[in-house]
């Protein structure tokens, strides 16, 4: 079995940015992060790279 992606986020921003949202919202951000750290490929609906090893995440 392959190991998880290790997903970090920069300082408290990913926090604050979660308790900002609703419970229904901030469960999609999490079943994309989850798809992240499982997936081997990711459909870019979800994920789009901006540069050098930073993605901006995609959650409906």
């Amino acid at each position: 079995m392959k190991a998880e992606r290790k997903i970090l986020a920069y300082k408290n921003y990913f926090r604050d940015f979660i308790q900002s949202l609703t419970d229904a919202e901030a469960r999609k951000v999490f079943y994309v992060i989850d798809m992240l750290k499982t997936q081997e490929r990711v459909n870019a609906k979800f994920v789009k790279y901006l540069r050098e090893e930073i993605f901006e995440l995609r959650a409906e």
